[in-house]
């Protein structure tokens, strides 16, 4: 997986904030420097064909995390290659060196930190909860107490057990599951990740529709590369610029119009 206008002072206030935040290094080098590892060379990406990240509309490439990687190597002055494969063979195929990065809305952990750099966060996660179109659910507050279905080993029954006092959770196998058990009246609500609720919601047997939306300040995601990778200081410096010139905000607009914006690029 919102806005706010980029004026002088604000772009300003907003490397302040980056910067102290630790999210970015020092100015990285140009691409057209003696020292730029990537200049005129080639920048492999690794993606996962999954909407809204990477997609395709009548022959037409889209995506949020296709645009802002084409931003990155426009930046790098690299020629962009993209290589679509199952989400579960992105790590095994930076690993081995078939890709240089990985551009597939993935969360920073600190499990894949010990594997894996990030670069400076493109997005960050964005949760909402799933509920039949006259449910009483309408703020977070009202979560309390409910029963909430959510993917079984995904990382949102450990959100529900930090953000909310009074939880019984409901375990699916998978998304359809999730839903099956609204529609039986076991679960109240299903919590997943925003940016992939649509297809849920026009696949559903019964008229859902996504009554909470925000964001998850603490799950930054960004690009992912090897270990000591040398352009990643370069592509947080891109990054960075995108984010004060106002490119990153147009492209979040045309992909998350209605999320509302994190405090991480306020």
């Amino acid at each position: 997986m919102n806005h706010i206008k980029f004026v002088v002072a604000g772009a300003l206030a907003l490397l302040g904030v980056l910067v102290i935040g630790g999210y970015f290094a020092d100015p990285a080098p140009k691409a057209t420097d003696e020292k730029s590892a990537s200049a005129g060379g080639t920048l492999r990406i690794g993606v996962d064909g999954t909407e809204p990240a990477f997609y395709k509309v009548d022959g037409v490439t889209k995506g949020f995390d296709y645009e802002m990687a084409l931003g990155v190597a426009e930046g790098l002055g690299a020629k962009p290659e993209f290589v679509v494969m199952d989400f579960s063979d992105l790590f095994t195929a930076l690993e081995a060196g078939e890709i240089d990065m990985i551009g597939a809305q993935v969360t920073e952990t600190a499990e894949r930190k010990q594997d894996f750099d990030f670069t400076a966060p493109y997005f960050v996660t964005y949760l909402s909860f799933l509920t039949p179109e006259d449910s009483p659910i309408k703020k977070r507050e009202d979560i309390n107490g409910k029963n909430i279905a959510v993917v079984e080993g995904t990382i949102h029954e450990r959100y529900l057990d930090e953000q909310y006092d009074d939880v019984n959770v409901i375990k699916a196998k998978d998304e359809d599951s999730a839903v099956k058990a609204i529609e039986t009246g076991e679960a109240d609500a299903f919590f997943y990740d925003a940016p992939y609720t649509a297809p849920i919601i026009s696949r559903a047997p019964i008229t859902l529709k996504e009554a909470i939306v925000y964001p998850a300040d603490d799950a930054p995601i960004g690009f992912v590369m090897q270990k000591g990778d040398g352009r990643k200081e370069q592509i947080d410096g891109v990054l960075e610029q995108m984010i004060l010139d106002g490119k990153w905000l147009k492209i979040k607009k045309e992909y998350f119009k209605e999320y509302p914006l994190s405090e991480v690029f306020k």
